[in-house]
This record gives structure tokens, C-alpha cells and sequence, in this order.
């Protein structure tokens, strides 16, 4: 076999490959997590942290990267019913491969209060001065919904698709949100694609779903979604969910 095409075969692989990372880390945050399935998350190169909320049917966890001391370690908070009580927690030590299963973690970022830690997931507040990715949060979203720029919200029978754009950028979104309800429960996205580090600086989040909720029974998704409703409500909304 020619060098030649040993070399062309060999950057088609690449090229095939490459793209498929990011979206494997998607598609880790819209599968429902598991044990093993944490295993997956990345470990950052510069040690950045990271939150992330996932609420499907009547499963909620939520998943901590805390990179900061010194043993890397991934956290998994399982509430199981969604009804803000921790039923499980898992440890992930990926530098030695190790899971555990524990009654609470030691980590900076742990909380019994996981009510509380939903609401700051989804609020943001836990993206700020905790060396994290500048998610696109609530108040982003409120910002949106409250101006008169249509361009921006889709709405269907269940809910908005909204886009967020930096201003002086129309061309691509820097965020996505889904929020709405429907028969099987609520649904609650927020998906950051970029942020600006400063004004000459653009920087991808090492995870771009901060939020990923579907069919949610989760009282905090639910509380959260029918308070976007007052701001913006589809024009039909016949769904019965969380009644």
C-alpha cells in the first residue's frame, strides 16, 4: 500500500474523529446519568469546575467537577423521586479511576441543601467566583423573554425555543433555552455554546448544557418554569402536567 494513502486514510479517521468529541459530551448530559455513566465527564486540562443539573421523568442529579483541591474528583448528588431528598451520592476519583458510593462528599461544592443547589444551578449563582465556565443562566433568559426582540423566541404549543445573542453578534447564538411544559412533565434546557472571556476573547464551556431537564417531575424545574410563564406563555397551552 502506497505511504500516500496510509497518510490520506489516516487524517479521514481524524477528521471523523474529532467532531465526535463534543458531541459525546452532549450527548452524556441528555442521556439519563448513571454511575457508570459519570465515569464519562471530562476532566478539564485547566482544572476549570463545573455544575450541571439533569432532571428526566422522576430522576433528578446533579453533577459537580470540582477540580480545585488536590485530588480531581466528579460528584454525583441522586435524588431519585424528585422530591429534594438525597438518595444516593457517588464519587469519581478519574485520575485513579475510582467510584465510590458515599453518604456526602467533602467537596467545597457539596450541600445537603439540594433544593437550594438546583436553584442556584439554574439561577447561576454557583457560576460565580468558583473558577466555572460563565454559563448562560435564568436572569439571561428573563432578559430575553422581557424584550421586544421576536427574532429571538419560537414558540410551540408547550413552550419557547429562545436564542441569546451577544450584541454585537447576529450571525450565531451565544445560548439556547427551552422551557415549557407538556403531558409528560416540564422541560427546562439551558445550553450555553460561547462566552466572552473579555472583549477579544471567546471561550467554549467545557460542558455546554447547564441545565437538561424533559418530562420533569421535579418540583424546583416545575417552580421555575411556571414563573418564566408569567413572563411568557405560549398562546395555546393546553397541558395538564404537574397537575
Amino acid at each position: 500500500m502506497r505511504p500516500g494513502f496510509l497518510l490520506s486514510a489516516a487524517a479521514v479517521v481524524m477528521m471523523s474523529i474529532v467532531p465526535l468529541f463534543s458531541t459525546g459530551l452532549d450527548d452524556i448530559q441528555v442521556k439519563k446519568l448513571t454511575g457508570d455513566r459519570m465515569k464519562l465527564f471530562p476532566v478539564p486540562a485547566d482544572n476549570i469546575n463545573y455544575m450541571f443539573l439533569q432532571s428526566i421523568e422522576n430522576d433528578t442529579a446533579i453533577v459537580i467537577g470540582d477540580f480545585s483541591g488536590l485530588e480531581k474528583k466528579i460528584i454525583m448528588i441522586v435524588d431519585k423521586d424528585s422530591d429534594n431528598t438525597i438518595d444516593s451520592v457517588f464519587e469519581y476519583y478519574p485520575l485513579k479511576k475510582d467510584l465510590k458510593i458515599i453518604n456526602e462528599s467533602k467537596s467545597r461544592f457539596f450541600t445537603k441543601d439540594i433544593a437550594k443547589l438546583k436553584k442556584d444551578i439554574i439561577e447561576g449563582a454557583v457560576y460565580k467566583g468558583n473558577y466555572t465556565d460563565n454559563m448562560k443562566s435564568l436572569k439571561t433568559l428573563e432578559s430575553v423573554l422581557n424584550n421586544s426582540d421576536t427574532n429571538s423566541l419560537c414558540a410551540d404549543v408547550y413552550g419557547f425555543n429562545v436564542r441569546f445573542f451577544e450584541a454585537d453578534e447576529r450571525r450565531k447564538n451565544s445560548a439556547l433555552f427551552t422551557y415549557g411544559k407538556n403531558a409528560e412533565g416540564y422541560y427546562l434546557q439551558f445550553k450555553t455554546e460561547y462566552y466572552r472571556k473579555d472583549a477579544n476573547t471567546i471561550q467554549k464551556p467545557v460542558l455546554k448544557y447547564s441545565v437538561y431537564s424533559r418530562d420533569s417531575k421535579d418540583p424546583v424545574v416545575k417552580e421555575i418554569v411556571e414563573n418564566l410563564f408569567k413572563i411568557k406563555q405560549p398562546g395555546v397551552n393546553t397541558a395538564s402536567a404537574g397537575k
